[in-house]
């Protein structure tokens, strides 16, 4: 009898184990602007930290100053500001990459039909996108792709770029924040902050990505 008692009390852990997971893994699901489902995961702070630094940030140029005889750092130089907005540009872009990349999973799979494809490939003959870095035959490209230019639009930066800022645990808190109980309504007021991986507080706005530009 107690064998039979310890074989039941086990079952019974396991299936609310079984419960609670599969619990958690609907809670992960959330409907992005374009009504595409995801889940979301969060991405490594050191992968996109060093994807940043791999861009480097140009030279402050100097200028001559005659009446103290030296140089001076020239931060207001039009062609400096203009190459660190490209840098930003870039950096921002790349750090986007790695999130959707890293970050974002697709629930429902690729669409059946390849209208998407043969959208992106008339801006490409537009002459508005490049995308000869991609083999649309290849699976992996196509699902990038699709999330970095289908799935994932401006309204959803700001939850995207958040990503690399939370634990785990705290990605489920993000979708409530963003996204509302995937009934779609978002707060007016979305908070900058979260919480980094060493205790620390990053603001995703601050490397373009999640930004309320």
């Amino acid at each position: 009898m107690a064998e039979k008692s310890a074989t039941d009390h086990k079952a019974q852990v396991r299936d609310r184990a079984k419960q609670m997971s599969s619990g958690q893994d609907e809670e992960s699901i959330v409907v992005l602007s374009t009504g595409v489902r995801v889940r979301l995961r969060a991405v490594s702070s050191t992968l996109v930290e060093e994807i940043k630094s791999a861009i480097p940030m140009p030279e402050v140029p100097k200028i001559y100053i005659a009446d103290k005889d030296r140089e001076e750092e020239n931060p207001n130089d039009p062609r400096y500001i203009e190459n660190v907005e490209r840098a930003m540009m870039a950096r921002a872009d790349a750090t986007l990459d790695a999130l959707i990349l890293f970050g974002v999973e697709l629930v429902d799979g690729l669409p059946t039909d390849d209208d998407w494809i043969n959208k992106l490939k008339m801006l490409e003959r537009l002459g508005h996108l490049d995308l000869k870095r991609f083999n649309f035959k290849d699976e992996f490209d196509r699902v990038f792709c699709y999330k970095r230019y289908v799935a994932v639009a401006g309204a959803d930066l700001r939850l995207v770029g958040q990503l690399h800022g939370l634990r785990p645990q705290e990605v489920a808190r993000a979708h409530a924040t963003f996204l509302g109980n995937q009934g779609g309504n978002r707060p007016e007021r979305v908070p900058v902050e979260a919480h980094d991986l060493d205790g620390d507080r990053d603001e995703p706005g601050a490397d373009g990505v999640g930004s309320s530009a």
